[in-house]
């Protein structure tokens, strides 16, 4: 259990280690070197969030590709970073802020599980919101993003929502494109988008491996798009949910692409 405010510093769990459980009870933490929680390779953690809980990456962005190496690898870009081959499940009663400010909100790397349930997100990230390498679910729980570039991104399968139909409230504010993975499954909730790009886009990351699929089972989907509402490079499956899909209809921008 931990609460308290750190105006710089950071929690780590240590490779390989699995059955960690976090609690992070109104905590406010900083760190200027890298993220604020890292998951290290091959562990699992679940973080429960409790009370107020503010996570900021507060990191010197040039450090990304900074001449030393040393001071390269350490950079993690991300106030929440879940590495290779690791696991993290968020879940809780409270309310998690992450700012993003050096680059992403949550990061999840090569291999890595992400599971968001049940909480009250709220995400400023002057580049990706959340950037998974690889899967990303979110099964229930009130997220607000304000985003510079993607909201929710996953390489490999981005899911939103249970197959029971319930799922969360997604407000995104701002972004280039709101929903984005090679396989994108939206099951449930209510998700609205607001993006200067496509809105929803099943792109080809892992070729040869996953046909691009954009899958709506449920959901209630409101989107404002500057591109695509959209858009898919193989297939579109609507069964069910509703969706509303302005269509711009310039420059070859369509509702459904």
């Amino acid at each position: 259990i931990i609460t308290g405010t750190v105006s710089d510093g950071n929690i780590k769990v240590k490779k390989g280690t699995t059955g960690v459980v976090l609690v992070l009870q109104d905590l406010d933490l900083t760190s200027t070197t890298g993220a604020a929680i890292s998951i290290n390779k091959e562990a699992s953690a679940k973080i429960i969030i409790s009370g107020t809980v503010t996570l900021t990456d507060a990191e010197d962005p040039t450090d990304e590709d900074s001449a030393d190496a040393e001071t390269a690898d350490a950079y993690d870009g991300a106030a929440l970073k879940v590495k290779a081959n690791a696991s993290a499940y968020l879940t809780g009663s409270g309310t998690l802020n992450i700012n993003g400010t050096a680059k992403n909100g949550i990061k999840g790397g090569d291999d890595a599980c992400l599971i968001i349930d049940g909480l009250n997100l709220n995400i400023a990230a002057v580049n990706d919101a959340i950037n998974a390498n690889y899967d990303l679910t979110i099964l229930s729980g009130t997220i607000t993003i304000y985003a510079g570039d993607d909201a929710l991104h996953a390489d490999h399968i981005l899911t939103i929502g249970s197959e029971d139909g319930s799922g969360p409230v997604i407000n995104i504010i701002s972004c280039a494109e709101g929903l984005e993975g090679t396989v994108v499954n939206i099951l449930g909730g209510d998700i609205s988008i607001t993006a200067s790009d496509d809105a929803v886009n099943a792109a080809n990351k892992y070729e040869g491996q996953l046909t691009p699929s954009l899958n709506q089972l449920g959901g209630n989907v409101t989107l404002t798009s500057q591109g695509d509402g959209y858009d898919s490079n193989g297939n579109i499956n609507l069964i069910a949910g509703s969706a509303s899909i302005p269509s711009r209809m310039n420059g070859g921008e369509a509702g459904i692409d």
